[in-house]
């Protein structure tokens, strides 16, 4: 079976002030995307300190769901790495451990290639072959979010989500106007199409093989 592992990974973890506060608000997330995440095999799970994981069979939600987490637990930073791959055990559909395969391979060394760089997003494994604009893409993005505020994030995941800037102002303490200068500013609706493009390319990896 083939699918996408997402492995989490809070950057610079240790130097959290208050944790249990991070946790709540990390957890908080976690069960907002478990309740509405498309494709989602197995539900977003804490496993090794703050490190979460999931599956999923496509791509459609995908990178709604990782914009959702970041804006949910920020100014904290977290590394997501997408393996593609297969599974050699079954799908726990209740919480994301006790399985293994290419996959979840995949994904971790994919956390283990980014504790070296600046890079926020990778895919691994399958995903990559014939696809290697995908990552150059993704560090792209990384750079291009990193001194984003909050209210930038959470502009870009309404957008993800098919929502209208108007909509988002009722959503968010901002004006139309000042919706509208974070798309421009922050070239949103070009990185919505490049998300939306990445997550094409995943699908079709997952049929391919």
């Amino acid at each position: 079976m083939e699918v996408l592992c997402v492995i989490g990974d809070v950057v610079g973890s240790r130097h959290i002030g208050d944790r249990q506060e991070f946790q709540r608000r990390l957890q908080s997330a976690m069960n907002q995307v478990n309740r509405r995440a498309r494709h989602l095999l197995s539900p977003y799970t804490l496993t090794l300190g703050d490190e979460f994981q999931s599956l999923y069979d496509g791509a459609e939600s995908l990178f709604r769901d990782l914009v959702n987490v970041q804006e949910k637990t920020f100014p904290e930073r977290i590394r997501f790495s997408i393996g593609v791959g297969s599974l050699t055990t079954p799908v726990n559909r209740r919480r994301a451990i006790g399985m293994d395969g290419p996959a979840f391979h995949a994904s971790r060394e994919g956390i283990g290639i980014m504790k070296n760089s600046t890079a926020l997003f990778r895919v691994s494994g399958a995903g990559e072959s014939g696809q290697s604009w995908i990552n150059p893409a993704l560090e792209l993005i990384s750079h291009e979010t990193r001194n984003w505020k909050q209210s930038r994030f959470h502009i870009l995941y309404r957008l993800l989500d098919g929502m209208e800037p108007k909509a988002i102002a009722r959503t968010v303490r901002l004006t139309p106007a000042a919706v509208y200068k974070n798309i421009q500013s922050g070239a949103l609706h070009t990185l919505v199409r490049l998300c939306r493009e990445i997550s094409r390319a995943l699908d079709a990896s997952l049929v391919q093989r």
